[in-house]
């Protein structure tokens, strides 16, 4: 093939058009996903920038009327970079996937824009964008430059400063962000519920209180258009307070520079209305504070029942465990209170039935020491009969996830019977396994041989200690009688499970707890059950293990 074709070729391979892209698939190396990484970095930072304007633009606005941001180059440099956030934000929106109403991820581009051009949210996130930190602070320039009485100059500046409320109207995205959020959702869903709910409430609480404190603040300046000399002198709440309660070295409301003594008396006012305590000392003087005092005491009522009946909530949910406890101790005390008096010489002296004051502090003991437990570890411990009863959310799940949380659960336990193990059981397998599985209790002093339901089985210790008395090694094999200890993570009788009641006789172990324990135990039926299915466990393993134990026995 001459040169000639070959390049001729090449020309018509690249003249060959592409396959077609799909439609939607227009643009997609542009679009912003709600899951990627970088995105949700970002989503992050907008959530603290939003939280510091919760905060800022009310005391901007009602307090310090943007004083120190025009007259501080630093405060300035900050909220400029806050307004290119914002700016960036905006953009970032235009090729932002989202969901709609039927849960289904939208990722095509002109849809995308489309929908947030149209939305609410494009026009306040434009208005909020609008650098008017900027112009306040070239025309504080420029009035400075002509000579402008200050007063007037930062009467004005802080008319405009108002503009920043807009920003406040993008607080409803607060929640919107935090339940996209991986890393907030992640550290939510690790925390204990009650705890959390109760910051949150607190948080909301603060806010509500600093808005109030800010809004009060701004009702003076309203009445009087400035924080400068003039707010002493004209009739308004915050001279009302200077003329009746001011000593010579404390706070000082008056001055645009006294912004942190008129927030402070301010809050005080505002926590103090909230709380229904009412000093006296700060009282509205004018026809608007008087109406804004008005209305704050008739939604103070509401807001101060709403606040105790979520506080009562947070706290019974908080020290449940606790009213638990007390209430079976109580229960435990009134059957303890009908026990017999003991009878001296009971005729049938093979019944050991203990004395009975020895007893009521062993049941005592018990019920302290499941509360103990509870308090140290999570609520919710193995303290059920089965797995589904100590975990009641595992009911609620698909069926895969349950086999897999199974698994996360008892799985370490489970690997510590190698005929159970990974080696031969399938995860299905080990699953079903830990849903058969019996979570014990047992005080201290207290025997077992086997269980009155589920007989012999394979128990280990998740909490406690305990002896075999009259066993040889874990097998419990014809031996004379002396102790063997068992702790934490020691799988019980695990060849012993495997051979007959029958062949073993009167050769069964006897096992005694020496403190409180937790035990986990899998009954010999569901061993059999997963060995009749799973032919190679049994052949490879486990009927060695059951030969090993024949053979101690005949011997």
């Amino acid at each position: 093939m001459s040169p000639k074709t070959i390049k001729t070729q090449n020309a018509m391979k690249n003249m060959t058009p592409s396959p077609p892209h799909h439609p939607s698939l227009e643009g997609i190396d542009y679009v912003l996903f709600p899951h990627d990484p970088c995105v949700q970095i970002w989503d992050n930072f907008f959530l603290c920038v939003l939280l510091y304007y919760c905060f800022a633009i009310p005391y901007t606005v009602g307090v310090s009327g943007g004083y120190w941001m025009y007259h501080n180059i630093g405060w300035f440099f900050v909220n400029m970079l806050l307004n290119l956030v914002y700016i960036a934000d905006t953009i970032m929106q235009f090729f932002k996937a989202y969901y709609d109403k039927d849960g289904r991820i939208v990722y095509e581009l002109r849809k995308i824009a489309k929908n947030y051009f149209f939305s609410i949210n494009f026009l306040l996130n434009l208005i909020a964008s609008f650098p008017m930190q900027l112009v306040i602070y070239m025309l504080d320039r420029k009035y400075e430059a002509h000579g402008e009485p200050s007063e007037t100059r930062i009467g004005f500046q802080h008319l405009l400063t108002i503009t920043q409320l807009f920003r406040l109207l993008s607080i409803h995205r607060f929640n919107l962000l935090t339940k996209s959020s991986t890393l907030i959702q992640t550290w939510w869903e690790r925390q204990d519920v009650a705890r959390v709910m109760l910051a949150s409430f607190i948080l909301k609480i603060v806010v509500v209180s600093h808005w109030i404190a800010c809004f009060w603040s701004f009702i003076a300046f309203i009445q009087v258009g400035t924080f400068g000399s003039a707010l002493g002198e004209e009739a308004n709440w915050i001279s009302n307070w200077y003329e009746s309660s001011y000593v010579e070295g404390g706070i000082n409301p008056i001055g645009w520079q006294s912004d942190i003594d008129r927030y402070a008396l301010s809050l005080f006012w505002s926590i103090q209305s909230l709380t229904s305590i009412g000093y006296g000392n700060i009282v509205p003087v004018t026809r608007l504070e008087y109406y804004f005092a008005n209305i704050l005491m008739l939604v103070s009522g509401s807001f101060w029942a709403f606040v105790i009946g979520n506080l009562v909530s947070i706290v019974e949910h908080m020290y449940s465990n606790r009213t638990s406890y007390k209430r079976h101790l109580d229960e435990a005390n009134t059957l303890i209170g009908c026990f017999t008096p003991a009878t001296v010489g009971t005729p049938n002296d093979q019944v050991d039935d203990g004395d009975g004051d020895v007893v009521a502090t062993r049941i005592r003991r018990f019920i302290t020491a499941q509360y103990d437990e509870t308090m140290l570890s999570r609520p919710t411990d193995y303290t059920s009969p089965t797995l589904t009863q100590a975990f009641p959310s595992l009911d609620g799940l698909s069926l895969e996830l349950r086999q897999l949380s199974s698994l996360h659960l008892i799985r370490k336990y489970i690997e510590m019977v190698p005929y159970l193990s990974h080696n031969y059981l399938t995860p299905e397998e080990q699953a079903n396994l830990a849903f058969k599985c019996i979570f014990l209790e047992f005080s201290s002093g207290e025997s077992f041989k086997k269980h009155p339901q589920y007989g012999r089985g394979i128990m280990i210790l998740k909490k406690g200690f305990c002896l075999s008395l009259g066993t040889t090694g874990s097998h419990g094999i014809n031996a004379p009688v002396f102790f063997q200890t068992f702790s934490i993570d020691n799988p019980i009788a695990v060849n012993d499970v495997l051979v007959e009641d029958s062949f073993l006789g009167n050769d069964q172990p006897l096992y005694r707890f020496v403190s409180y324990s937790l035990v986990l135990f899998i009954p010999r039926s569901a061993i059999f059950e997963v060995l009749d299915a799973n032919k190679v466990a049994w052949k490879n393993c486990a009927r060695w293990k059951y030969l090993q134990t024949c053979l101690l026995k005949w011997s």
